[in-house]
């Protein structure tokens, strides 16, 4: 029998109507909830093969990746690598509400999303960590993943 991908999905509002984050999406049940929720863009932070997107993903979203390493790659991601991620965020918030995914939404979309409310809201790093938690709950960042946000500029 096969899983229902559908049962693992979900969108959480970090910034309502504006960033929203949750797993990448991949069948068009996905799409129709981000549609649903009236996000325009997408910013995704894994690759095509951690997790492959419905194909016809760009034709309905402004999309965006930088493939960003989590604990099964064999290096940690870098401050530029941090950065990048958070430039193409702010590019896509210019289109409208953004949704930002990893495979799980676990490691890297929460950490962008905690770089973003460090630089953008003047969080600090235990702040934008409990608001993650809080609106995401399986938000859990290695501490090599967050070591890079005191290196924020």
């Amino acid at each position: 029998m096969p899983k229902n991908k559908n049962k693992n999905f979900f969108i959480n509002w970090i910034l309502n109507d504006e960033i929203a984050i949750g797993p990448a999406p991949l069948v068009d049940e996905h799409i129709l909830m981000l549609k649903e929720k009236n996000i325009q863009g997408i910013l995704s932070l894994c690759s095509v093969k951690e997790a492959n997107p419905p194909i016809n993903i760009e034709e309905l979203f402004f999309c965006k990746r930088v493939v960003l390493p989590d604990h099964t790659y064999d290096r940690v991601m870098n401050i530029e690598e941090l950065n990048l991620a958070l430039s193409m965020l702010e590019d896509l918030r210019k289109k409208g509400s953004i949704f930002v995914h990893c495979k799980a939404a676990i490691e890297r979309s929460p950490l962008v999303c905690m770089a973003w409310l460090i630089k953008k809201r003047d969080l600090t790093i235990q702040q934008s960590l409990d608001y993650l938690m809080s609106v995401n709950k399986g938000t859990c960042p290695l501490n090599d993943q967050l070591s890079l946000l005191k290196d924020l500029n």
